[in-house]
């Protein structure tokens, strides 16, 4: 066993299923590896995102009504979407697998550590085709091959994405 657990930044995108269906193929081969998919979420923005659309005003007090409610439907929405992405995928594995949320914070900061905290031991992430090497990696897979103690294996975006 090469490693313990692998951890797959998800976010949606094409090249981070391309990343999930690399992570796969990895836990196909290693029953005992860990599959830990992650998805970093910004619930106060959808939170306050639903307030507004219930028509609260959010002027008027630093912590409007409802907030830890919207919060909780926030992320319960997050995990249901998270989930309908990615069981298909990973529930034919027999290997231990672990699907959560994350705040975001500074998501390459919080992909770093969550790793790290998680026994992961290898970071697959998808890149994004823009140009220059830090535009083509995008901003968090580039904070997080300078920064993770760990192999990063940054999976190439499909031809189709921009």
């Amino acid at each position: 066993m090469l490693y313990d657990a692998v951890m797959v930044p998800f976010d949606g995108s094409d090249s981070a299923c391309a990343a999930l269906d690399e992570a796969v193929r990895f836990a196909k081969e290693d029953a005992g590896l860990a599959l830990h998919v992650v998805q970093i979420v910004d619930l106060e923005r959808t939170a306050v995102a639903k307030l507004e659309a219930r028509g609260v005003d959010l002027t008027e007090s630093v912590v409007p009504m409802g907030m830890q409610e919207a919060m909780e439907e926030a992320t319960e929405e997050a995990s249901e979407r998270l989930h309908a992405q990615v069981d298909g995928v990973i529930r034919p594995l027999m290997n231990e697998k672990r699907v959560c949320l994350l705040p975001e914070v500074h998501p390459g900061d919080q992909i770093v550590k969550y790793a790290q905290e998680n026994g992961c031991g290898l970071v697959i992430m998808g890149s994004r085709g823009l140009g220059a090497l830090r535009g083509m990696l995008g901003s968090v897979s580039s904070y997080v091959l300078r920064e993770a103690q760990v192999p990063v294996l940054v999976v190439k975006a499909p031809e189709n994405e921009e």
